[in-house]
């Protein structure tokens, strides 16, 4: 009950600072910077290979965009709120930077398709001293694993699905290429994590 309370909070903040930006208050949106810039840039960073600099000069480009869209009046209370529009903001401006920067194009020869197998859970061997620092030590790993997947296309696609939530109709439309080529990706990319996890000593957990 009390963590709804400050998510409810928390909505009510976001539409009055919204509110305020849209009217050209400076202050209310320094207020929403220092409120969403963290989980911005985090959003980034993932998305971005874990690149410090890509990461930061995307995130300032989605505050510039939130500026200046809310000066548009591009957001509509009525019909979303401001954080549900502020993720597809960033989401959307994070990929056309991937595209820009990657123009990512590969030609797929028939193959069969396979179903993804989501990487649910993986832990080491060995003991670890609580949930808490294995499940910090396995985010590590897995950051790791991702940024030695060789196809930038197959890496990004994974991402999308398995720590975005993006389904594969939605990549399929971000990319521009059909469903199975998707499957694939995430495939090969789950394949290669796969090995990657495996060759240091890692079990792979379906």
């Amino acid at each position: 009950m009390a963590r709804q309370s400050r998510n409810k909070l928390s909505a009510t903040e976001d539409t009055y600072l919204a509110t305020q930006v849209k009217q050209g208050n400076e202050a209310a949106f320094r207020q929403l910077f220092d409120k969403h810039y963290e989980w911005v840039y985090s959003k980034a960073y993932r998305m971005l290979k874990y690149h410090h600099q890509d990461a930061e000069e995307v995130s300032l480009d989605i505050f510039t965009k939130i500026w200046e869209k809310l000066q548009d009046d591009k957001w509509d209370p009525k019909k979303g709120s401001f954080w549900a529009w502020l993720n597809r903001l960033a989401f959307n401006t994070i990929v056309d930077a991937i595209r820009k920067r990657k123009r990512i194009r590969e030609t797929v020869l028939t193959y069969e398709e396979q179903e993804e197998s989501p990487l649910n859970e993986f832990e080491d061997s060995g003991p670890g001293p609580d949930e808490h620092s294995i499940a910090q030590e396995a985010q590590e790993i897995l950051e790791k694993a991702l940024e030695q997947v060789t196809k930038p296309n197959h890496r990004i696609a994974w991402i999308l699905r398995h720590l975005e939530g993006c389904r594969v109709a939605e990549i399929s439309r971000i990319f521009n290429i059909k469903e199975g080529t998707v499957k694939i990706w995430i495939y090969r990319c789950t394949q290669e994590l796969k090995q990657i996890l495996i060759n240091k000593g890692i079990t792979w957990i379906q």
